[in-house]
């Protein structure tokens, strides 16, 4: 019985263990933002003051947006199919990245804080204005009394002599000075005797002319034959190497219409790997590139080549093969797709011209107004877009930042991919146009306000008051 007992204790706690291993243990929500903000918080902010008030909040808040975006990521990486180690490098991803916004976000905060007394100092007029340099080397006038003071021991000469005839118990120096004024001409003779030397000049003539012929074959052949002879050697050897004929250029290989498509896919897809692209040509020689990251338009930041054409603002669904229509031929790339080395293919020129749309009047003014208290776009978007309207100039310190901010929404944006949060979306257009505005980029900005104005309106109503 003993024996029986213990067999069926045994098998008792086997099932026990069978059953709890198969129940799932409770799972704490992810939670990285010890990983993405551990030590980012800056020491300038480390005593909060009402001046840095506003600004220290407004970076926390940046700061646990980035890293409740991540945990989001980290979240749906786990209710993946991922595993093992696959599932370990996206997480490890997710986290870099969000690591590396974080870091841009406080550098930007840094930059602020250092440059405040600059950007807003009183001495400055304007944002581009600098204070003027001052002119040292104008201090030239007191150069001029140096040579009078130099000139002044001469006019003593004078009042001495103009003392010595008024005064007259002072006769002895007045005839001591005489006297050797005197003296001084009677040496000036013996110059006169230096007079003889001009004999010998005519007897050199004479030499010269009595044998002409003699003289300037006896010492000039001698020299002028060895400098002949040393000119003459280099200039001989200098013609007779002939530069060689230039070799025949070999013609460039032409590349044909699926390898330039190819070409131009990986220039695109190799920025913002992410996403899904297509690209194909149609009959009447236009070639599309398109993306279906938000009903075709291009993020900020992604460089285009050229010759491409892009989508008109509109409102559509669909993957990016399914916006491309009914190409001639096309190429598609979904994330994980092979692109191959970049040396195999050729140079791709970026150009800003496939963003070109019609432009909008008042684009400045439009853009001031969009951007007014907006919810989710900072209070300096507003400042660019109206500094950038009316030309007064920005400073760089101000655009990094905006980059920066632009740089957090396009995360957003990408980490929701293949969803899209449509406030998200047209926040990320305005700070783009922003961007554009305020760095000159019109044509930019013009795109990107075009994509805003079209997918802000209301959609068209599809009841009909005649039904």
């Amino acid at each position: 019985m003993a024996i029986f007992g213990r067999r069926s204790a045994r098998q008792r706690l086997r099932s026990a263990a069978r059953e709890s291993l198969a129940i799932p243990a409770f799972s704490a929500p992810v939670d990285c933002s010890a990983w993405v903000l551990g030590g980012l918080w800056p020491a300038e902010l480390a005593t909060i003051t009402p001046e840095t008030a506003p600004l220290a909040d407004y970076l926390n808040a940046d700061l646990q947006r980035i890293a409740r975006s991540a945990n989001e990521k980290l979240h749906a990486i786990g209710r993946s199919d991922l595993a093992g180690q696959a599932r370990q490098t996206a997480e490890a991803r997710v986290i870099n990245v969000a690591r590396a916004f974080a870091v841009l976000r406080v550098e930007s905060t840094v930059r602020q804080l250092h440059k405040e007394a600059l950007e807003f100092g009183t001495e400055y007029v304007s944002l581009n204005a600098a204070p003027a340099p001052v002119e040292p080397p104008e201090q030239l006038p007191p150069a001029p009394p140096e040579p009078e003071r130099f000139r002044s021991p001469e006019p003593p000469r004078e009042g001495g002599k103009r003392r010595a005839r008024s005064a007259r118990h002072r006769m002895p120096e007045g005839l001591v000075v005489e006297s050797l004024d005197f003296a001084e001409p009677t040496p000036t003779p013996p110059p006169v005797e230096v007079a003889p030397p001009p004999p010998p000049i005519p007897e050199v003539a004479e030499v010269f002319g009595v044998p002409p012929v003699a003289s300037e074959p006896v010492a000039i052949p001698l020299t002028e034959a060895r400098e002949d002879l040393t000119a003459v050697i280099p200039v001989a050897p200098e013609p007779a190497p002939a530069p060689p004929p230039p070799q025949p250029i070999q013609p460039a290989v032409t590349e044909s219409s699926e390898q330039r498509l190819q070409r131009l896919l990986a220039f695109v897809a190799r920025q913002e790997p992410a996403l899904r692209w297509a690209i194909g040509t149609f009959a009447d020689g236009r070639t599309l590139l398109v993306t279906d990251v938000a009903n075709g338009w291009i993020p900020s930041g992604i460089e285009l080549p050229a010759g491409v054409q892009l989508l008109e603002p509109g409102r559509r669904t669909g993957t990016a093969t399914a916006l491309l229509g009914t190409p001639t031929e096309s190429a598609s790339y979904s994330p994980g797709d092979r692109l191959g080395w970049a040396s195999d293919f050729g140079e791709t020129d970026a150009s800003v011209q496939p963003r070109e749309l019609a432009p909008i009047e008042d684009l400045g003014w439009q853009l001031s107004e969009a951007t007014h208290w907006r919810d989710g776009l900072p209070r300096m978007a507003n400042t660019l877009a109206r500094a950038g309207s009316t030309g007064t100039g920005v400073v760089d310190a101000e655009i990094d930042l905006l980059r920066v901010h632009l740089d957090t929404l396009r995360y957003q944006l990408l980490a929701q991919y293949p969803d899209t949060d449509t406030a998200v979306v047209l926040n990320c257009m305005l700070l783009a146009a922003t961007e554009g505005i305020a760095t000159g980029d019109t044509v930019s900005a013009n795109y990107h306000y075009s994509w805003f104005r079209t997918l802000s309106a209301p959609p068209a109503d599809q009841w009909d008051p005649q039904s």
